[in-house]
């Protein structure tokens, strides 16, 4: 098992903050924080959190915004530019920059599992069978996003095509990521092809693959799952992947995602959303080698978990007066614990009979709280 990781996001505040999206109508982006005003945010940020080591990833710093372009990530967003500035690139760059004097790295948020028609480099997936296709070879439609088709990036002809390296190296190119040793590639799925057949464990070997070049330049990887992947995604039957393989297979099998590996550990550092954890797992994997936003109820009454950061301002508005409290009461009853429980190893679990009950939860679920913290897991 690869580890550890260039920053221990068990004791880091990493944050998303969504800047912008798409309004394709009329050619412009509709910015919701400018560059300008995310460094007076993380300013804002850095006061309240004393100065402890911080991540923020970007939403929408690219093209139009957010799910703009992908796996294109080479042009940024010129509408979130301060004025004073030639270009967006310039003032990504002095964002970048200032934020260090306040205990903060900023980074950004990606995707290589999309593809979207409109790229120039369309024709270069569809010729290189780097998106999943119909078994006739006719490119999937899967999803729709801010009104354009989006393809899923098949990971096997998508690395084996050098397209990966040709894409990833024009990013690195545009944003100063391997400085930031940290990058968050959103929704990091894996979608199996028809046209060349393709199964979950060559999509799973090629990205592994990409997960391990980008590793080994010194760059971190950040999810939103932890990606328990079976064959044909038998057990998410609104999955729009899945769907997909309805199309063409009579019968698709039947399993849990209990069955299937956590494929990404100790290749991705955390992820958002850790809701195909169970309990084992959390006892089994120190918070060290996977940290995340623990979804589940009973497990969040024990573990807590990271904070997203970005709802709070796409909730409450960037005023500091609109968004602090809401921050604050967060950033103590989540991050704090968070953590503080991080420090410790992890030895049991133990439930009570009013653990059933969502709102007895809580309290009960503290039983599992170790009572005899025998070493450190986390950085001092």
């Amino acid at each position: 098992m690869k580890g550890p990781f260039r920053y221990d996001y068990s004791e880091t505040l990493w944050m998303k903050m969504f800047l912008a999206v798409p309004d394709y109508p009329r050619g412009v982006s509709d910015v919701k924080i400018t560059f300008e005003e995310a460094l007076g945010i993380i300013k804002t940020v850095d006061a309240l959190t004393q100065g402890i080591e911080k991540i923020v990833y970007l939403v929408g710093w690219q093209g139009l915004g957010h799910d703009d372009c992908y796996p294109e990530m080479h042009t940024v967003n010129d509408f979130l530019k301060r004025d004073c500035d030639r270009d967006g690139r310039e003032s990504l760059l002095w964002l970048i920059g200032e934020a260090k004097k306040y205990h903060t790295v900023v980074s950004v948020h990606g995707n290589l599992a999309d593809e979207y028609g409109d790229n120039e480099s369309h024709a270069d997936f569809v010729r290189e069978n780097a998106i999943v296709k119909h078994p006739n070879g006719e490119p999937a439609v899967i999803e729709v996003f801010n009104g354009r088709n989006a393809y899923k990036v098949s990971y096997k002809q998508f690395w084996e095509s050098g397209l990966f390296k040709k894409y990833w190296e024009k990013f690195l190119e545009t944003v100063p990521v391997r400085e930031a040793g940290t990058v968050h590639l959103d929704n990091f799925c894996i979608a199996e092809s028809f046209y060349p057949r393709t199964t979950v464990e060559e999509q799973d070997a090629a990205r592994c693959a990409i997960l391990d070049y980008i590793r080994a330049e010194g760059i971190d990887v950040t999810s939103e799952y932890p990606y328990r992947e079976l064959p044909l995604r038998a057990d998410d039957p609104g999955h729009p992947i899945r769907r997909f393989y309805a199309q063409h297979v009579d019968e698709l099998p039947v399993g849990s995602w209990k069955d299937a590996p956590i494929r990404t550990l100790g290749r991705i550092a955390a992820t958002w959303w850790t809701s195909c954890m169970t309990p084992e797992d959390c006892l089994k994997i120190p918070p060290s080698l996977y940290s995340g936003h623990l979804t589940d109820g009973a497990l969040g009454a024990v573990y807590y978990g990271a904070m997203h950061g970005e709802d709070l301002w796409m909730s409450h508005g960037i005023r500091p007066e609109d968004w602090v409290p809401a921050f604050l009461r967060e950033f103590c009853t989540y991050q704090l614990p968070y953590f503080y429980l991080n420090r410790y190893e992890r030895t049991g679990l133990e439930k009570t009979k009013t653990a059933a009950t969502p709102r007895a939860s809580r309290k009960a679920w503290r039983a599992g709280v170790p009572t005899v913290p025998s070493r450190r897991t986390g950085s001092s």
